[in-house]
């Protein structure tokens, strides 16, 4: 089972997934261990617009207080995205919606 904290961030969903495989396969990471992995990350990830940060958490908490500001003043989702560039569901976890 994944662990729903990854899910805001792709490259620790990824890890955990395949951390997770490979304890499943005993350290061997088998074709079906793969497509299964690659057939869960595309269900969750697919179509989505990825942004992978340098850093973790640096130097947004102003950025992330202005789209909570612009929220409550009455933007929308998807303008407050492509506003700060961001993808939706980044900006849903910033605001603290849950995703659709």
């Amino acid at each position: 089972m994944v662990n729903n904290t990854n899910r805001n961030d792709i490259v620790l969903d990824i890890l955990s997934r395949v951390q997770e495989a490979l304890a499943v396969g005993k350290g061997e990471l088998t074709p079906e261990l793969v497509k299964g992995v690659e057939a869960d990350i595309r269900a969750d990830w697919g179509g989505d617009r990825v942004f992978i940060a340098k850093r973790r958490g640096e130097g947004h908490s102003n950025r992330n207080s202005r789209i909570f500001r612009d929220y409550l003043a009455g933007e929308r989702v998807k303008l407050l995205s492509r506003r700060y560039e961001l993808s939706e569901r980044q900006v849903l976890r910033i605001i603290k919606l849950p995703m659709k």
